[in-house]
Protein backbone atom coordinates (compact mmCIF):
# COMPACT_ATOMS: atom_id res chain seq x y z
CA UNK A 1 0.00 0.00 0.00
CA UNK A 2 1.38 3.47 -0.88
CA UNK A 3 2.48 5.62 1.96
CA UNK A 4 1.25 9.14 2.65
CA UNK A 5 4.35 10.89 1.22
CA UNK A 6 4.01 8.92 -2.05
CA UNK A 7 0.36 9.92 -2.41
CA UNK A 8 1.22 13.55 -1.61
CA UNK A 9 3.93 13.70 -4.34
CA UNK A 10 1.57 12.14 -6.88
CA UNK A 11 -1.16 14.69 -6.08
CA UNK A 12 1.34 17.61 -6.29
CA UNK A 13 2.66 16.34 -9.63
CA UNK A 14 -0.88 16.03 -10.98
CA UNK A 15 -1.88 19.54 -9.84
CA UNK A 16 1.29 21.05 -11.36
CA UNK A 17 0.63 19.33 -14.69
CA UNK A 18 -3.02 20.35 -14.62
CA UNK A 19 -2.22 24.02 -13.92
CA UNK A 20 0.35 24.06 -16.77
CA UNK A 21 -2.19 22.65 -19.22
CA UNK A 22 -4.85 25.14 -18.07
CA UNK A 23 -2.45 28.12 -18.46
CA UNK A 24 -1.44 27.01 -21.96
CA UNK A 25 -5.08 26.60 -23.02
CA UNK A 26 -5.99 30.04 -21.66
CA UNK A 27 -3.04 31.67 -23.49
CA UNK A 28 -3.95 29.98 -26.77
CA UNK A 29 -7.53 31.18 -26.43
CA UNK A 30 -6.42 34.78 -25.75
CA UNK A 31 -4.02 34.63 -28.71
CA UNK A 32 -6.79 33.38 -31.02
CA UNK A 33 -9.17 36.16 -29.89
CA UNK A 34 -6.47 38.81 -30.46
CA UNK A 35 -5.78 37.48 -33.95
CA UNK A 36 -9.47 37.80 -34.80
CA UNK A 37 -9.61 41.34 -33.40
CA UNK A 38 -6.41 42.87 -34.81
CA UNK A 39 -5.16 40.42 -37.40
CA UNK A 40 -2.00 38.35 -37.48
CA UNK A 41 0.41 39.42 -34.74
CA UNK A 42 3.53 37.62 -35.97
CA UNK A 43 5.87 38.94 -38.66
CA UNK A 44 4.67 38.72 -42.25
CA UNK A 45 6.31 36.00 -44.25
CA UNK A 46 7.96 36.96 -47.50
CA UNK A 47 7.55 35.03 -50.69
CA UNK A 48 10.02 32.50 -52.07
CA UNK A 49 12.08 35.10 -53.92
CA UNK A 50 12.04 37.83 -56.46
CA UNK A 51 8.82 38.09 -58.45
CA UNK A 52 8.81 37.25 -62.13
CA UNK A 53 9.20 40.02 -64.66
CA UNK A 54 5.93 41.42 -65.89
CA UNK A 55 4.95 41.89 -69.49
CA UNK A 56 2.83 44.94 -70.13
CA UNK A 57 0.30 45.11 -72.94
CA UNK A 58 2.08 45.87 -76.19
CA UNK A 59 5.49 46.20 -74.57
CA UNK A 60 8.48 44.10 -73.69
CA UNK A 61 9.66 44.28 -70.10
CA UNK A 62 13.43 44.29 -69.96
CA UNK A 63 15.75 42.90 -67.33
CA UNK A 64 17.14 45.66 -65.10
CA UNK A 65 14.56 48.18 -66.25
CA UNK A 66 14.24 49.79 -62.82
CA UNK A 67 17.86 50.89 -62.65
CA UNK A 68 18.80 54.39 -63.77
CA UNK A 69 20.60 54.71 -67.07
CA UNK A 70 19.01 51.59 -68.50
CA UNK A 71 16.18 51.42 -71.00
CA UNK A 72 12.79 50.70 -69.52
CA UNK A 73 10.33 49.39 -72.05
CA UNK A 74 10.04 49.13 -75.78
CA UNK A 75 6.75 48.76 -77.52
CA UNK A 76 6.63 46.26 -80.34
CA UNK A 77 6.48 49.11 -82.85
CA UNK A 78 9.65 50.66 -81.41
CA UNK A 79 11.44 47.31 -81.53
CA UNK A 80 10.46 46.85 -85.17
CA UNK A 81 11.51 50.42 -86.03
CA UNK A 82 14.92 50.09 -84.35
CA UNK A 83 15.42 46.63 -85.86
CA UNK A 84 14.63 47.91 -89.36
CA UNK A 85 17.01 50.85 -89.03
CA UNK A 86 19.80 48.57 -87.75
CA UNK A 87 19.25 46.13 -90.62
CA UNK A 88 19.28 48.95 -93.20
CA UNK A 89 22.52 50.31 -91.76
CA UNK A 90 24.15 46.87 -91.72
CA UNK A 91 23.20 46.32 -95.38
CA UNK A 92 24.92 49.60 -96.29
CA UNK A 93 27.99 48.96 -94.13
CA UNK A 94 28.48 45.26 -93.29
CA UNK A 95 30.83 44.43 -90.45
CA UNK A 96 29.95 47.48 -88.35
CA UNK A 97 30.63 47.36 -84.61
CA UNK A 98 28.19 48.43 -81.92
CA UNK A 99 30.00 51.76 -81.31
CA UNK A 100 29.66 52.59 -85.00
CA UNK A 101 26.01 51.56 -85.03
CA UNK A 102 25.18 53.66 -81.98
CA UNK A 103 26.97 56.70 -83.45
CA UNK A 104 25.23 56.33 -86.81
CA UNK A 105 21.80 55.82 -85.28
CA UNK A 106 22.38 58.45 -82.56
CA UNK A 107 21.30 55.88 -79.98
CA UNK A 108 22.74 55.02 -76.59
CA UNK A 109 24.80 51.80 -76.52
CA UNK A 110 22.61 50.30 -73.78
CA UNK A 111 19.49 51.05 -75.80
CA UNK A 112 21.04 49.52 -78.91
CA UNK A 113 21.78 46.19 -77.20
CA UNK A 114 18.15 45.21 -76.87
CA UNK A 115 17.19 45.40 -80.59
CA UNK A 116 20.54 43.84 -81.53
CA UNK A 117 19.87 40.88 -79.23
CA UNK A 118 16.38 40.49 -80.70
CA UNK A 119 17.78 40.51 -84.25
CA UNK A 120 20.43 37.94 -83.34
CA UNK A 121 17.80 35.72 -81.75
CA UNK A 122 15.60 36.05 -84.85
CA UNK A 123 18.67 35.14 -86.97
CA UNK A 124 18.37 38.29 -89.06
CA UNK A 125 21.95 39.35 -88.36
CA UNK A 126 25.15 37.37 -88.03
CA UNK A 127 27.84 38.01 -85.42
CA UNK A 128 31.62 37.65 -85.69
CA UNK A 129 34.13 38.37 -82.96
CA UNK A 130 33.92 38.98 -79.23
CA UNK A 131 33.35 41.85 -76.83
CA UNK A 132 34.27 45.24 -78.35
CA UNK A 133 35.53 43.64 -81.54
CA UNK A 134 32.16 42.13 -82.39
CA UNK A 135 31.08 42.79 -85.96
CA UNK A 136 27.51 42.54 -87.19
CA UNK A 137 26.42 41.45 -90.66
CA UNK A 138 22.92 41.48 -92.20
CA UNK A 139 21.72 38.11 -93.46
Amino acid sequence: MPTTPDIRTLVESFTNDLSTVMRRAALEEVHAKLNLAIGEVGPKRRGPGRPRATVSKGGVRLKGSGTPGRPGKFTLEQMEKHGASILALLKRSPGARSEQLSAALKMDAATLRIPLAALIKAKKIQVKGQKRGTQYFAM
